[in-house]
């Protein structure tokens, strides 16, 4: 019930009657949106001096002491006898704009992606970090992700970036690079391990060498002397029978 109407509605019990001149009272409502008060002047306005009243459905009490806000965001202070003393414009709570220097952006698939560095670029060394649903951030699974923009991120299995293409410039490291620079790895570790095995090989033969030379040495060495045989006995052996076979 507005103001006017509370009065009119006293005026009719108290069988008061008043010129129908069209009053105007300062009326509004406190930020609970129930409690309606008035200064009950014929003034649109409420100021310092003012009694305040609370508008009940057909009376009118005092205000009482201590601050009261409207809805509009002006705060009234009151004395004890119900007085304004006092009438104040709410400050506006500004909410302080927390600005996240962390590098952000968007997956092709929408997921958010995040890392703890500040600036503006991901780059190779940094960690990546994703966005659930739930939205719990974790780690980047390894492998390329593409954002909205077109930057090609490729992430290992720590979720440490490896690469980072950005569109029209030149990329560092892609998983592509990454399997090559495996593979290449793998084989050099193959062609390492050939090579030892080789020189095991050939320490082996190495050793047998040797432990055949030295047994060669060692039998040579207990071979028999053989006995030369006299020339003269021979050469008698031999005229002895050609004399024979002249005979016959």
């Amino acid at each position: 019930m507005k103001a006017s109407e509370a009065i009119k509605k006293i005026q009719e019990l108290l069988g008061l009657e008043f010129s129908a001149v069209k009053e105007s009272f300062a009326t509004t409502f406190l930020t609970d949106e129930t409690t309606q008060i008035t200064n009950n002047l014929e003034k649109e306005t409420f100021e310092v001096g003012d009694t305040l009243y609370i508008v009940g459905e057909t009376t009118l009490s005092p205000a009482p002491s201590g601050s009261h806000e409207t809805r509009e965001g002006l705060i009234l202070d009151v004395n004890e006898e119900s007085v304004i003393t006092a009438i104040r414009v709410k400050e506006a709570e500004v909410e302080e704009e927390v600005t996240e220097e962390l590098t952000t952006a968007k997956l092709t698939d929408g997921t958010e992606i995040m890392t703890e560095e500040e600036g503006d670029k991901f780059e190779v060394g940094q960690v990546l970090y994703a966005k659930t649903e739930s939205g719990e951030i974790v780690k980047a699974p390894e492998g390329e992700h593409t954002t909205e923009s077109g930057i090609v991120i490729t992430v290992d299995g720590e979720g440490v970036i490896t690469g980072v293409k950005y569109p029209d410039e030149a990329g560092e490291g892609s998983l592509e690079d990454l399997k090559k620079e495996m593979d290449n790895m793998k084989k050099a570790m193959s062609e390492m391990l050939s090579l030892f095995s080789s020189i095991e090989s050939f320490n082996k033969e190495l050793t047998k060498l040797k432990t055949d030379f030295t047994k060669f040495k060692i039998e040579g060495e207990r071979k028999p002397v053989e006995t030369k045989k006299d020339i003269k006995q021979s050469f008698a052996d031999y005229r002895l029978d050609i004399l024979k076979s002249i005979k016959k």
